[in-house]
């Protein structure tokens, strides 16, 4: 048995035992079946009793209380009691009240998000998604929504999002600038939690417990309506209004928020009056965190931060891992010299970012003076699942009697497709934006431009042939065969091309083989008729390469889309729950190092065909040398199958497509050329040219093309056969025989030869 045959049943004994053991053990009551957490509520009603989705917010509701009216010359610490708390002025709200969107309908022209406040710091405590589910291991969680912002579960408490803290605008003195800038107080902040370091003269409002404002009918929630001329159309929204006011500077501050059906963000208004005197203030606002991590166990993508930029009449974006900025004394990644378009984190699939409304378009414009990003949660232990937000310094800004101040920020918390992302100038997220350094031209252009639209398209199509056979979806898993069928069409001119390139390489290893043995120790005379043997046969050294190289971006593309489509999210196809994670065919009894808790089938399907693919066109090695590179390139396809273990499950479905087609290709690719014959080893003998041995119509003495397989010797019928009638030549009675056989023949030979030859016609009579 060949090697590759014990590979082939090595992997499918692994694969079932691995399937009897699992199935031999729930069976047995050996291990049990992952239980079914119980869907939490999605969308409650005022009213409603506390759940225990909600225990997180009621518990910051319970210590807000007691931070309440905190003294403006303390300098309070994150979470943290003081030791003398007086009682809340500000009547406190059931966190239940405090909902505006929904998450019971996730259609277009319904809520698409549902945003929960928190009266500490008049922030928001979470967002929720009306159209994504939640996602463990890479599954969905039924009926429970996608969280996009919020707290990670076991995480130390922070402050809420859009919560802020506010300044004095006034420019510092230039020895406390030098004090403050200076490496101890550096130093004594980097000791501290960022969200817990509250600089002299700053009130900690992001600590605050804030009044809700109600309405004149007492409610908490109210209902707006708007029109749109464009559209000619009324949009629909609610929104929640919180104040508070700092005595000692006489400011009154206001937060409303606003969300409208039909749009993957809400609105926050920062309001600011001084009734009494003029003055300048400025603020800390805290963005969005805790977006989830989607797939542990697998993913290559974890939390991201990035700026985008206005530079000119473009968006500059530029990001950074949240490992990155977790580490150890990392260097501070900001934005300063351009006005500020938007700022967030974002994983995989989702982003979340605060952008200034409406945005500015020069420096003139701008509201901000710094973005930082900020570690919420480092991690030590997995600093690459940190928890990262970023944080907006405004400028100054100036506020007095009748001159009050409203600033306003959208928050956009949806999936990273360009049409959602449109309207924000964000589309530059939708692109795959990771490994920059290795970025293959044009790539990045065609994944957002084409692949991604192409698959849509083609997505739509499976809808409407299912439609016609009563179906209700269209499959994700069809549309990614049909794609990846389309792409290899266009590319078939290319493609056939360097098949055959290949084929004529092949076909000139002997001779190849003897100018290195003839000119062994003269490397240049080697390379000198090397390229001359090329080019009598019109072989060209690069041209299998080039082709390769003009579909690199193509291909690249349809990874790069692939790998980032929120499409492909719990997209099912066979037994594939998941197109956007791996298969997971089953889970193991227990995790396995660098493998996980799933056996992953597709890897070794496209590892297989890799090494078939190998088998049926590679070169046969003509040296020891070539036979240790073939055996290596076996071993390490094998390797690149435990690399790739967990790809995404569509990424598996194209390579499996696109190495049959290949396989296919090239079985059929010498039915349909006619190159010339090939060479054989006299030729660089002039009186033997090539395509001759013999005659053959230029086909070889064997009458088969260059890229024919060689004759197979006759077998052993065969050979008795020739031997008896070499045996029979010798009898002279049968010679005998044989000669007047052809002389009676000869007459009809002689009429099959005139057949052909035109005949004379006798000429007309007058």
């Amino acid at each position: 048995m060949s090697s590759e045959k014990r590979l082939v049943l090595f992997m499918a004994l692994t694969f079932l035992s691995f399937m009897g053991l699992q199935y031999l053990m729930e069976a047995t009551g050996l291990i049990k079946p992952e239980p079914k957490k119980p869907a939490q509520q999605a969308d409650a009603k005022p009213g409603d009793k506390a759940k225990p989705a909600d225990a997180v917010a009621a518990k910051d509701q319970d210590k807000a209380k007691e931070k309440a009216e905190a003294k403006p010359g303390d300098k309070p610490v994150a979470d943290a009691k003081p030791a003398e708390a007086e009682k809340p002025k500000v009547e406190i709200v059931n966190p239940l009240e405090l909902v505006i969107g929904s998450t019971r309908d996730g259609s277009e022209g319904a809520y698409h998000l549902q945003v929960m406040l928190d009266q500490k710091g008049a922030g928001v405590s979470s967002t929720l998604s009306a159209r994504y589910l939640a996602d463990k291991d890479g599954r969905r969680i039924k009926n429970l929504p996608l969280q996009l912002i919020g707290r990670n579960p076991g995480s130390p408490p922070s402050l809420p999002t859009l919560s802020y803290n506010l300044s004095s605008g006034q420019p510092k003195a230039a020895e406390d600038k030098a004090a403050e800038d200076s490496a101890e107080a550096k130093e004594a902040r980097e000791a501290k939690e960022i969200l817990g370091y509250v600089p002299e003269g700053e009130i900690p409002l992001a600590q605050e417990v804030w009044e809700v404002v109600r309405d004149d009918k007492g409610k908490i929630v109210r209902e707006l309506s708007e029109p749109v001329a464009k559209l000619k159309t009324v949009r629909e929204g609610q929104e929640i209004l919180f104040k508070t006011t700092v005595d000692q500077w006489g400011v009154t501050l206001t937060k409303r928020y606003r969300i409208w059906k039909g749009e993957d963000s809400f609105e926050v208004e920062l309001g600011f009056e001084s009734p009494q005197k003029e003055q300048k203030l400025a603020y800390r606002l805290y963005g969005p965190h805790s977006i989830p991590i989607e797939g542990e166990w697998y993913t290559s993508s974890f939390r991201d931060i990035f700026f985008g930029s206005v530079e000119g009449d473009a968006v500059k974006i530029v990001n950074r891992t949240g490992g990155e900025i977790a580490k150890p004394k990392a260097d501070r990644f900001e934005n300063t010299t351009l006005p500020l378009r938007f700022a967030g984190v974002e994983n995989q699939y989702f982003a979340t970012f605060i952008e200034p409304f409406p945005a500015p378009t020069k420096e003139a414009d701008r509201w901000d003076a710094r973005t930082e990003a900020i570690v919420i949660d480092e991690r030590p232990e997995a600093s690459q699942k940190a928890d990262v937000t970023v944080m907006v310094q405004s400028k100054p800004f100036e506020v007095g009697p009748n001159r009050p101040v409203k600033q306003t920020y959208r928050v956009y918390a949806g999936p990273k497709i360009i049409a959602n992302l449109l309207p924000y100038g964000a589309e530059g997220l939708a692109s795959y934006r990771k490994y920059q350094w290795f970025g293959i031209p044009g790539a990045a252009w065609m994944s957002m431009k084409v692949i991604a639209p192409l698959l849509d398209y083609i997505y739509d199509f499976t809808l409407k042939v299912s439609q016609s056979f009563g179906g209700k979806n269209g499959n994700y898993g069809i549309a990614i065969i049909l794609l990846t069928l389309l792409v290899r069409m266009i590319m078939f001119p290319i493609g056939r091309k360097q098949a055959m390139s290949a084929q004529k390489m092949q076909s000139l290893q002997p001779l190849m083989k003897e100018i290195q043995e003839k000119y062994k120790d003269d490397k240049e005379r080697q390379t000198k008729e090397t390229f001359a043997l090329y080019k009598k046969h019109g072989v060209n050294p690069i041209g299998g390469c080039l082709p390769a190289l003009i579909q690199l971006p193509i291909f690249v593309g349809l990874w790069q889309a692939l790998n980032n489509s929120v499409r492909l999210r719990h997209a099912s196809f066979l037994y594939i729950q998941n197109l956007a994670a791996p298969d997971m065919l089953f889970r193991f009894p227990t995790e396995l190092p660098f493998i996980g808790e799933y056996f992953n089938l597709l890897p070794f399907l496209v590892v297989s065909l890799m090494i078939v693919q190998t088998k049926l066109f590679a070169p046969p090695a003509t040296t020891p040398e070539a036979q240790m590179q073939q055996n290596m390139m076996k071993y390490m396809m094998v390797f690149m199958g435990f690399m790739f273990y967990k790809v995404p499950s569509g990424l598996g479905i194209y390579f499996i497509t696109s190495s049959s087609w290949q396989i296919c290709e090239r079985l059929l690719l010498p039915k349909i050329t006619h190159a010339p014959a090939t060479p054989d080893s006299s030729a660089n003998d002039d009186k033997n040219p090539p395509g001759g041995g013999g005659g053959g119509g230029g086909r070889g003495g064997n009458g088969r093309g260059p890229s024919g397989p060689p004759p197979k010797p006759p077998g052993r019928f065969a050979q008795f056969w020739e031997k008896v009638k070499e045996e029979a030549t010798k009898d002279p009675t049968y010679r005998k025989m044989l000669n007047e056989r052809d002389k009676a023949k000869e007459p009809e030979r002689e009429r099959e030869r005139d057949r052909g030859k035109p005949r004379s016609r006798p000429g007309r009579r007058r």
